[in-house]
């Protein structure tokens, strides 16, 4: 990251840092799962599910490669689809996809559903990828007995995570429903509302005590740190601010682990505010090229905002365990870029 000197609208301006990408580092192979005692079976066979993985990534590929936004609809849905839609709009203002997200689906491991209703769910991991970035955890899901299954959402693991076991592929994993506080630590809706509150607010939130810390909250701590530490900073009056709140029309997405807690997926809308003295400019960075796209001709004022997507997954404990929600992965997504 380097910082440009403030300048005002005659002589004093603001450039934000670059929002550092997600951290990149070798993660382990995923375990392989264990039996469990019981046995129910899954409504979709590892064939099958190899099948419905394919047919997704051949669309999205497509879509992706020919920038077509609504062909995104035949095998996206959700926050991922949100995300792409976004990320196609800025490779059509910058002619390049290089700010587009990769989505390998070569899968090291896939969980498959077991319950007999929709809409169904199927989460699965990908391998490492060559370049040694961290694998991908997505969840797949089938709205009706007749509609096709769609990429929900994706998130990045952590470098050197392990997700817990599920259950093995023929016995098939349960659905967690949102509101499930009886067999968790925390339903899965309040457990993403809980990690949003703490994203925000840091040590300041009365759910702190109940989050692990992580990587991503690191993350956006010493972005804000950095911003601060900017030349001319002080002088433009300068004023940060970051907030987070989950996003409760996109809802989370579930499955139980062997131990008995769960892996959730969640959206989390997140934004960045950057303000400066009524004289001073907060123009979008150079060095963050998905930032100045989304922002484009609107006039460069004091104030500059960011908002993002943010796909969470996250590992819920069994009710009366005496583990934290930890941060398993995450995807940070600049949406927008607005003057106010």
């Amino acid at each position: 990251m380097t910082h440009r000197r403030l300048a005002r609208r005659a002589s004093v301006a603001v450039t934000p840092l670059l929002v550092v990408g997600l951290l990149a580092g070798c993660a382990q192979e995923l375990p392989a799962p264990e039996p469990p005692s019981a046995a129910v079976g899954a409504m979709v066979t590892e064939k099958q599910e190899k099948t419905i993985i394919s047919r997704v990534a051949e669309s999205v590929e497509k879509a992706t490669q020919e920038r077509k936004i609504d062909a995104l609809d035949a095998r996206m849905t959700g926050p991922a689809k949100t995300i792409r839609t976004s990320q196609l709009n800025v490779a059509k203002k910058l002619d390049s996809d290089k700010q587009v997200t990769k989505l390998p689906m070569s899968m090291q491991s896939v969980t498959l559903p077991s319950d007999p209703q929709w809409p169904r769910l199927s989460m699965a991991a990908s391998t490492q990828p060559k370049d040694l970035t961290p694998p991908v955890l997505y969840a797949f899901e089938q709205a009706s007995a007749r509609s096709d299954y769609k990429l929900w959402a994706w998130a990045r693991l952590l470098p050197g995570v392990t997700l817990p076991r599920f259950a093995p592929t023929d016995t098939g994993t349960e659905t967690v429903a949102d509101d499930d506080e009886k067999t968790l630590a925390s339903s899965p809706a309040k457990a993403v509302a809980m990690y949003a509150d703490v994203l925000s607010e840091g040590k300041d939130s009365k759910f702190s005590g109940k989050i692990e810390d992580d990587d991503f909250r690191d993350l956006m701590r010493k972005q804000e740190s950095a911003q601060k530490k900017a030349d001319g900073w002080k002088k433009a009056e300068g004023k940060y601010s970051f907030s987070a709140k989950a996003d409760k029309d996109a809802g989370v997405r579930s499955m139980r682990t062997l131990d008995g807690g769960a892996i959730v997926m969640g959206a989390i809308d997140s934004a960045q505010v950057i303000q400066l003295q009524d004289k001073a400019e907060a123009p979008p960075s150079n060095g963050f090229v998905t930032q100045k796209a989304l922002f484009g001709d609107q006039d460069v004022t004091n104030v500059l905002r960011t908002k993002y997507l943010d796909v969470v997954a996250l590992y819920v404990p069994p009710a009366g365990s005496e583990e934290k929600v930890r941060l398993v992965g995450f995807e940070h997504i600049a949406v927008a870029a607005t003057n106010e």
